[in-house]
């Protein structure tokens, strides 16, 4: 429930942004266009006097806040402080692969001998069973 919860919650901020990218694209266009006009049950809207109104800015400049603080910061971490950590993991871990199949084949011969050794010079005796100290009787009744 919790992985479909986070999904959906994904999905709403994913399509909300993606709505608000169009919006903004419409509306920009709307305007860069003058000769465009839009009706709507017969009544005209005219985007050349809405650039004179007082909030138009406020919110174009709200909208574009919006668009920074969801996409543009997180991407600037994204890419700043992860990307060269991942990287620099990644180089780590070649490194260290390389000098273990490096030290692996240079060692090899050492290996080898090594493990013959052991297995000639080991001992082949059975260990003796060990002896465990039983409870006795007197000292359970005791």
């Amino acid at each position: 429930m919790k992985t479909a919860f986070k999904w959906l919650l994904i999905l709403s901020l994913g399509t909300a942004l993606l709505g608000l990218w169009a919006g903004g694209t419409l509306w920009h266009e709307f305007i860069a266009q003058p000769d465009v006009s839009i009706s709507i049950n017969g009544e005209d809207w005219d985007f050349e006097g809405l650039q004179s109104l007082p909030w138009f800015g406020g919110i174009f400049g709200m909208l574009a806040a919006g668009a920074v603080v969801c996409l543009v910061i997180p991407l600037v971490l994204l890419f700043s402080v992860g990307l060269p950590i991942l990287l620099t993991l990644m180089v780590l871990g070649f490194v260290a692969v390389g000098l273990l199949s490096l030290g692996a084949m240079l060692f090899s011969p050492v290996i080898i001998i090594g493990l013959l050794l052991w297995l000639v010079l080991r001992n082949k005796r059975p260990r003796p069973p060990r002896r465990t100290s039983e409870p006795t009787q007197a000292s359970i009744a005791g």
